[in-house]
């Protein structure tokens, strides 16, 4: 799997385990590594202009389908004449027969490609299958080519996870049939292929699906580019971190990573042992702006290979960086004993300065959801459109109620970890009066409990369509008897009016909810009103679905906004801007 382009975190801020105490780096930069002019470029050998713009559209109808699930299934000789037609993208849940259907189900599909165009390689083709709710295995030809989530009984839902598999070559039949077969497990709600695009394409084909343009680069720019990735391959190769930190710009700012981040990351990974950088299928184009874009498949020691864009400046040897605001960030967790995500929405001052502070929410995800599902939403789109000037962090709660039992320390992973890290990787107000904290249904149950049971951390509290009337459902027994006090009915009625005061409260639900959420938005409020606790309520039309709760954000935000003006902050002085010769989306 690889995450689309816009949203994936550089490799680079994958390396290792994440500094969580970064310390004061000097950085050399491009300007700084020598005063010997640098031969002129001419190996062109690490990466092409682009590939072929080539496609093979697999949405629509041809397809075959059936709910079970045989192994054999996948062989191409099978015959699945029996099976039912069918047309992807679908949803489960338009089908009268699958609407209440979670188990196991196959989607197979033969067809004809074309025969092979020029300059094509296996290799050089993505199988692109959208996002699939929940969990899939795919396979090519009868070879499995990649797979997505977890089965049971490991169950894990990945359905905001878009899905990118890479065919090894001589897999695929130019000029004859081929058939996918693709295994599904949808274990709560909805199923099946939801969003596409569904095919088998280029990279080029993909960047123009994504809506990334450019023009192809000369030779000369190509040169130059090969110069830059190779520069970071023997560096990296040799251990050392100068000679890598020298391929970073003044001002480089990668989903997420400064430079000095950056090499702090490269420099825990190289204390580690021998280290390679290796970038494959690396095509290289211009954008608007003429900067050079790498897309390449990148790939560091020990680290899942990823697909990525790079930005190169045209005339120096150096990174710049995409100066994304939304991406995911990582880090190795002690709380939950392995690598955990989280997504990151900087507002839109954030990349245009260098040392203003923001205030922080953070957005806790329902049952069967993690940081990635905001993606899906494309909630930073949503944020810029509400003006929002606060950083908003993303934790992955998967299905863990945001405590601390068997299946996870959820609880930990966001108090003691991530908050804390926030506050020193990103420019935060680091204070209990500038930091928020949101959720949705699962995630508004948390944003009570982890709100209320942590005042010095979170000032403002907000709950959209919020179990608030349900302790934690995971866990043992025991677990779950321990953690029974934290329904927020009960800790709101166990609680003084003083201390809950030291909070703002928003929170609705909607008159149809299935869960009856609704209805413990209205005894939550009828609690805080009884004991004088002013909040921001609303119950409105509307069912336990986005269609409720998001046309809602401006009031939670804005109840966050009002918390944070109330408590003004003098911000240091802001230094000269860099001028690097871009304007910065």
């Amino acid at each position: 799997m690889s995450p689309t382009a816009k949203h994936f975190r550089s490799a680079g801020a994958l390396l290792g385990t994440l500094v969580l105490s970064l310390a004061c780096v000097n950085v050399p930069t491009s300007a700084s590594a020598g005063t010997r002019p640098a031969p002129k470029p001419t190996d062109t050998s690490c990466a092409t202009t682009g590939s072929v713009d080539f496609g093979v559209d697999l949405a629509g109808a041809g397809w075959k389908f059936t709910t079970g699930d045989d192994a054999a299934w996948s062989d191409p000789s099978f015959s699945d004449t029996a099976w039912r037609d069918w047309t992807v993208p679908d949803n489960w849940g338009n089908h009268t027969d699958l609407s209440g259907y979670d188990g196991f189900a196959w989607y197979r599909k033969t067809f004809t490609l074309p025969a092979r165009p020029t300059g094509v390689t296996d290799s050089t083709i993505i199988a692109a299958l959208g996002k699939i709710d929940d969990a899939d295995q795919v396979f090519l030809n009868g070879s499995e080519i990649g797979r997505t989530g977890g089965f049971p009984p490991t169950f894990d839902s990945t359905w905001e996870v878009p899905r990118e598999y890479y065919p090894a070559d001589g897999l695929l039949r130019w000029g004859a049939t081929n058939t996918i077969a693709v295994r599904v497990y949808d274990g709560t709600g909805g199923g099946g292929f939801y969003q596409g695009p569904i095919g088998l394409y280029s990279k080029s084909r993909l960047r123009t699906l994504a809506g990334v343009t450019g023009t192809a680069a000369t030779r000369t720019q190509l040169a130059h580019a090969c110069a830059v990735l190779n520069q970071q391959h023997r560096a990296v190769a040799a251990g050392d971190w100068r000679a890598y930190a020298a391929t970073l710009a003044n001002g480089f700012f990668h989903q997420g990573d400064t430079a000095e981040r950056r090499v702090a990351e490269v420099k825990a990974l190289l204390k580690k042992g021998k280290v390679t950088l290796t970038d494959a299928q690396a095509e290289v184009f211009v954008d608007s702006q003429g900067r050079l874009v790498v897309d390449t498949i990148r790939t560091w020691t020990g680290l899942p290979t990823a697909r990525e864009l790079l930005y190169l400046d045209p005339k120096k040897d150096v990174e710049l960086g995409d100066h994304a605001r939304f991406f995911r960030d990582d880090y190795d967790s002690a709380a939950m004993n392995r690598r955990v995500q989280f997504n990151v929405y900087l507002p839109k001052g954030y990349t245009k300065t260098t040392a203003k502070r923001f205030p922080v929410v953070y957005m806790l995800n329902g049952f069967n959801g993690s940081n990635i599902e905001w993606e899906a939403r494309d909630i930073d789109a949503v944020l810029d459109k509400l003006g929002v000037d606060s950083i908003v962090v993303f934790p992955d709660g998967d299905s863990g109620w945001y405590v601390d039992t068997a299946a996870g320390n959820f609880k930990s992973m966001i108090v003691k970890e991530i908050v804390p890290m926030v506050d020193r990787v990103y420019r935060t107000v680091a204070d209990r009066n500038h930091r928020g904290i949101s959720g949705v249904s699962m995630g508004g149950q948390g944003a009570f409990t982890l709100g209320l049971t942590n005042p010095d951390l979170f000032s403002s509290i907000a709950s959209h369509m919020g179990a608030l009337s349900l302790a934690p459902l995971v866990g043992t027994a025991e677990e779950r008897a321990a953690n029974a006090g934290l329904r927020p009915l009960t800790l709101v009625a166990g609680m003084s009016a003083a201390d809950l005061k030291r909070h703002r409260f928003y929170l609705d639900g909607g008159d149809s909810d299935e869960y009856r959420f609704g209805v413990a938005a209205q005894q939550m409020s009828t609690a805080l009103a009884a004991k004088g606790v002013k909040h921001d309520y609303q119950l409105g039309a509307g069912n336990h679905s986005d269609a409720y709760w998001m046309p809602k954000l401006d009031r939670s935000f804005g109840l966050h906004a009002e918390q944070f003006a109330a408590y003004p902050v003098k911000q240091p002085r802001e230094p000269k801007p860099i001028k690097d010769g871009y304007i910065w989306p």
